[in-house]
């Protein structure tokens, strides 16, 4: 199944919406990938060397190949079947809403509970703040059920 995803990016470096309230993700300090599950919303939070290389891929102006698998993760030509990853909640959560047949929206937010400048990739079924942010060229991404 295809899947367009509406990519968003802020009008001003740095501003963006707060993510709001979700299931924190237990442990998820310790690893390189942080889930947080709210209401019609996943969000990530990653290590800051693996966040600039995916912000660049995901939100450049480049649209990638992205593939999500039941058990691996395509981004262009590298398949990713990192186990603690792809078999979490937060996984099935990301895979849950992209199977779906509303649409999808992927911008970055912040939260106040975690560190001054940690940044959440955000993939909602609702669209940011038209105040905050800008439409980009959307991305097309293949689910395999």
């Amino acid at each position: 199944m295809e899947k367009i995803i509406h990519r968003y990016s802020a009008h001003f470096p740095r501003w963006c919406q707060a993510f709001g309230d979700h299931v924190p993700d237990p442990g998820g300090e310790a690893r390189a990938v942080e889930w947080l599950i709210g209401a019609d919303c996943v969000g990530v939070i990653l290590l800051p060397e693996i966040r600039h290389l995916l912000m660049h891929e995901l939100l450049g102006q480049k649209a990638p190949e992205l593939e999500f698998r039941q058990r691996s993760v395509r981004l262009n030509r590298h398949d990713y079947h990192e186990v603690t990853v792809l078999g979490h909640p937060g996984y099935a959560a990301l895979r849950e809403l992209l199977l779906g047949p509303e649409e999808a929206h992927m911008y970055l937010s912040y939260h106040l509970i975690y560190p001054p400048g940690t940044r959440i990739i955000t993939l909602s079924r609702k669209s940011p703040l038209p105040l905050l942010y800008k439409e980009m060229a959307p991305l097309a991404i293949s689910v395999f059920e």
